[in-house]
């Protein structure tokens, strides 16, 4: 057991910072621990959620030795404290509400930035969960509700970036698909004037055609590298048209 001296109440506010299970916190009096009660009860649960025993040589305590009866006190101090906070609070409601005064609870307000830090650090492990809400200042259920939101929130978000990826693949299937068919119309438009000029080439004189032939054959290996695109084009489509099919299942 790693023992701990704290001389006063500064001392042990540092230490409660980095105690953790195995530790063994030794004071003069549990006056170092808080000035009142609520603050006592609240500064022992949280050496026992720790896992961190407490000496107090005043008070006579040793909650290793004495099975943790200490803790087990002050547990029941915390409750009945919670239980007539809750009366006290529900007389109020209900007086409240008879006035016409009540208009429920107000949302917790929570730093959100704060609150995403604690919650990474109980997601990976380095926290307990009972820690993560006694930084946070929160209850079980309003701790769990909380990190339910969150993850709604995040499929919502999730969910709004898939629609919006799926809307762009769409959008770019479809200016393909028109890309396509002006080049088709255009590939088509030339073949027709090529064979026009062939035939109007071929008509002309001897002499003449021998010449226009060469520049005919240059024109359908032009008309050939345009058959050529037209082929890549289409081949492209068809990948374009794969990738939407697999983004829609």
């Amino acid at each position: 057991m790693n023992i701990i001296d704290c001389p006063d109440r500064e001392s042990v506010r540092r230490q409660l910072q980095s105690i953790g299970r195995g530790d063994c916190l030794r004071i003069s009096s549990l006056a170092c621990l808080a000035d009142d009660a609520r603050g006592l009860v609240s500064a022992a649960l949280a050496l026992q959620a720790a896992g961190t025993e407490l000496i107090s040589f005043a008070e006579g305590i040793d909650t290793a030795a004495q099975g943790g009866q200490f803790f087990t006190v002050c547990r029941a101090m915390s409750e009945l404290e919670r239980s007539a906070r809750r009366e006290k609070q529900r007389g109020g409601i209900e007086r409240a509400r008879d006035e016409g005064k009540y208009r429920g609870r107000k949302p917790i307000e929570i730093n959100e930035e704060l609150f995403d830090g604690v919650l990474a650090l109980w997601e990976s492990g380095e926290i307990t969960a009972r820690e993560a809400m006694d930084r946070l200042a929160l209850k079980p259920n309003t701790f769990y509700r909380r990190i339910k939101e969150r993850k709604e929130q995040k499929m919502k978000d999730y969910k709004k970036v898939e629609k919006e990826i799926k809307s762009e693949i769409k959008e770019a299937a479809k200016k393909s698909r028109q890309e396509l068919d002006d080049l088709r119309a255009q590939v088509h438009s030339e073949a027709k004037e090529i064979r026009k000029a062939a035939e109007e080439k071929l008509d002309a004189h001897d002499v003449e055609k021998e010449i226009r032939r060469e520049r005919i054959h240059a024109e359908i290996e032009r008309h050939d590298e345009l058959r050529q695109i037209k082929k890549d084009v289409v081949e492209e489509t068809k990948e374009l048209k794969k990738l939407l099919e697999t983004e829609e299942k």
